[in-house]
């Protein structure tokens, strides 16, 4: 009897370790094909965000923005109609310095922008697309309006990271924000950190930004002696970080794959924040949009 029980207790024993390791493996195919779903989403949201952006040439929207410096964060506001190739931009600026415009179109007015400052001197000037009243307590020019520099760091970073690149995002699901239903991705970079630099003979501070896709604030903020736009030279030791930001949390709208609110963080914290509204990417511009004499504008 005593044989028989044992023979009993065997069974049961080997039936359920049966039942486990099956469960062990449906787990395992559940959550591998969970894994594989998450993954080739996410190389669909980077695509699909990089194909839209370089097949829309003509844009207009607005723009809020609220960037961080030493003296806390400035907020911006402004209305902009874009047209990419060839690089056409006008500007009227809701915050600050509201009702004042800018046009600059690459390689016109000696690659100068046009600013109506609809203040005084009431007159129209023409300076260079970096300099810093352009800038207006913001970080970036007006050469960088737009989502070109957001689908060109992603192609960068496609081909330096590979697979590895989208191990570091998080896919966090469906949201809907500003009244748009949006994929909500995050991006660490744990291999954010800063280094010296030498630069090359000419470069300034916003070529090497522009180069290597680096935020242009960061490094006004690592190597404050040196202007933006001051040629730098050989001897020159400059910081430089080793990509644009620590973390990225992105909504990419569901209906056109534009990233319509991002928000950028650095090595303290939130950094930067830009919101797009009244999108519009099917435009049309006249040739004359992109012109002083507009009968709309007042330069």
């Amino acid at each position: 009897m005593e044989f028989m029980a044992n023979k009993l207790d065997l069974k049961v024993s080997f039936s359920f370790m049966k039942c486990r390791l099956y469960f062990i493996l449906l787990f395992s195919v559940i959550q591998y094909s969970f894994f594989a779903q998450n993954y080739n989403l996410k190389v669909e949201l980077i695509d699909n965000m990089i194909k839209a952006i370089d097949n829309h040439n003509q844009l207009e929207f607005k723009m809020y923005r609220n960037e961080r410096s030493k003296n806390g964060f400035t907020d911006g506001k402004f209305y902009a109609k874009l047209n990419n190739k060839p690089y056409k931009l006008y500007i009227k600026n809701f915050k600050p310095k509201p009702g004042s415009e800018i046009l600059y179109i690459k390689g016109q007015n000696d690659d100068k922008a046009l600013i109506n400052p609809n203040s005084f001197p009431y007159f129209s000037i023409s300076l260079d697309p970096d300099n810093s009243i352009l800038l207006a307590g913001g970080h970036h020019s007006v050469r960088e309006a737009g989502f070109a520099l957001f689908s060109n760091m992603f192609k960068l970073y496609k081909k330096n990271y590979g697979e590895e690149l989208y191990n570091r995002i998080t896919y966090h699901g469906m949201f809907k924000w500003n009244n748009r239903v949006c994929y909500k991705i995050s991006i660490d970079y744990p291999d954010y950190s800063t280094k010296k630099y030498t630069p090359k003979n000419g470069e300034t501070l916003y070529s090497i930004s522009r180069d290597k896709l680096l935020n242009i604030g960061k490094l006004r903020e690592y190597n404050e002696k040196y202007d933006d736009d001051e040629i730098l030279d050989e001897n020159d030791i400059i910081i430089i970080q080793s990509v644009y930001a620590k973390k990225a949390v992105i909504f990419i709208d569901k209906l056109n794959y534009f990233p319509i609110y991002q928000l950028i963080y650095d090595e303290e914290g939130l950094y930067e924040k830009y919101q797009y509204d009244d999108l519009n990417l099917d435009v049309n511009f006249k040739n004359e949009e992109f012109t002083k004499d507009f009968s709309e504008y007042n330069f």
